[in-house]
């Protein structure tokens, strides 16, 4: 396989996508864009030649129209494959087979909670006695590629002790602790084991490996070292990878023919080589302005500015989502040494309530806490002491209706919760914000007062 191309037609809010990558041309590929553009559409059409449910695992029913369809061809003119939407099975169908060939060239690793690795959990649950008999055996090699690969990325010597287990043909990893002791790999962080399952399929031979949002679970320094390794294991190993990012700190890292920005306009879905700094001045804005304003997550931006649209702010200033308080104290130490955004006395991190008390946090000047633990989560105890009306699980379940699947013990649950509230028109962002600032006024006004002064300094 030298060439992968695809085209989508009318699929969710896609109107047309098309999509063409040199396989034969070994290397990197990083795809940016606002959300919603159709970036993650994209690597679930990619996994759908190889596993033909995938969008019935991972999207609803709606997300389909009678002419929705993906084309795919194989080296230009030698291998098309078209799945239509079929209404018997409610998902894209195809009447034939796949040769094996090309479904063993291709990997594709989707976020939490679709992607491959989440699905070994258990396989790896069940190989666990086998691995101990292996380890006390001695049965082991010493995988030195790896444990470089690991040691640089996180600057670390943690992975001096790692060991690998053949099994039937199937490699698994371990830490080795004292007394036959062991960190199996799905037990380290899930960036570890990220990394892990990656180097994993690397040397399976894939060659086009495509991950969404690679840098989900990693810190910046991380998500750097970790694609200017990728970058020479693709031509040491003669494959391609796609990949999707957020992360302005990985986005500097590229070089210009590895960066393409992904835009939708009238459902037209097309993407093309951008400059780092077009990027960064179109979907960051990260021009021009006085102040920058660091945040976890888009509600925590979105109630920041809500709190001072009607103030008397004298500085030109912009809120960022970075996501996760560690990328964005790791992106605040690289900000102070490169002035990614400006001097250090002009960036201010907000970090969710929650993290006032970590150690790590605590008395710095440059970190703000917001006045409640969790904005969604406040939300949600509210929605179950019934405020916003009440609900039955069964209307929550119904796709008709509300259409919540989430388990109510699922982390994102509360993300769900907010979402359908504004989507449903149950209730508008402003209506839930004004409900908790009526319910925290005095920690509010606190906050709101030294978000002030730090923007009128």
């Amino acid at each position: 396989m030298n060439k992968f191309s695809l085209s989508i037609k009318n699929l969710q809010h896609i109107k047309e996508l098309k999509f063409e990558i040199d396989i034969s041309n070994a290397g990197i590929m990083g795809i940016v864009g606002k959300n919603g553009v159709g970036k993650t559409i994209l690597f679930k059409a990619i996994q759908n030649l190889i596993t033909s449910n995938t969008f019935k695992n991972t999207s609803n029913d709606y997300i389909y129209k009678d002419d929705s369809k993906i084309t795919y061809l194989i080296n230009e003119t030698e291998k098309s494959y078209e799945f239509k939407y079929n209404h018997k099975v409610k998902t894209l169908d195809f009447k034939g087979d796949i040769e094996q060939d090309i479904i063993d060239q291709i990997f594709v690793e989707l976020p939490i909670p679709f992607g491959q690795r989440f699905k070994q959990f258990q396989k790896l649950g069940s190989k666990d006695k086998l691995i101990r008999t292996a380890i006390i055996s001695d049965d082991t090699t010493k995988p030195k590629e790896l444990i470089e690969l690991l040691n640089y990325i996180y600057d670390s010597t943690k992975f001096d002790k790692l060991i690998e287990i053949i099994i039937n043909k199937e490699v698994f990893y371990a830490i080795i602790l004292d007394d036959y002791l062991y960190i199996r790999e799905d037990y380290l962080s899930s960036g570890e084991y990220f990394i892990i399952n990656i180097y994993k399929y690397i040397k399976q031979g894939k060659k086009f490996i495509s991950i969404d949002e690679i840098d989900i679970s990693l810190d910046a320094m991380a998500q750097v070292r970790l694609i200017e390794k990728l970058r020479i294991l693709a031509e040491e190993n003669k494959f391609k990878l796609l990949f999707s990012t957020h992360s302005l700190a990985l986005i500097k890292t590229l070089q210009k023919e590895e960066l393409f920005y992904m835009e939708l306009n009238d459902g037209i879905c097309t993407y093309e080589k951008k400059s780092y700094n077009y990027i960064k001045s179109l979907l960051f804005g990260f021009h021009d302005y006085d102040k920058y304003i660091l945040t976890e997550d888009e509600v925590l931006k979105s109630y920041i500015e809500y709190m001072l649209l009607s103030e008397n702010i004298f500085s030109k200033y912009i809120v960022i989502p970075i996501g996760g308080a560690s990328n964005i104290i790791t992106l605040m130490e690289t900000n102070k040494r490169n002035k990614i955004f400006d001097i250090e006395k002009n960036v201010l991190t907000v970090l969710d309530g929650d993290m006032k008390d970590k150690k790590k946090y605590k008395n710095n000047k440059h970190i703000y806490f917001s006045p409640f633990d969790d904005i969604e989560d406040c939300i949600l105890e509210e929605f179950k002491n019934e405020k916003f009306g009440t609900f039955t699980k069964e209307e929550l379940k119904n796709p008709k209706k509300y259409n919540i699947q989430r388990d109510p013990n699922h982390k994102d649950y509360s993300k769900s919760i907010y979402k359908m509230l504004i989507n449903k028109g149950i209730k508008s962002q402003k209506e839930l914000f004004d409900f908790l600032t009526k319910k925290e006024i005095e920690k509010v006004e606190q906050f709101k007062n030294n978000l002030i002064c730090f923007l009128n300094r």
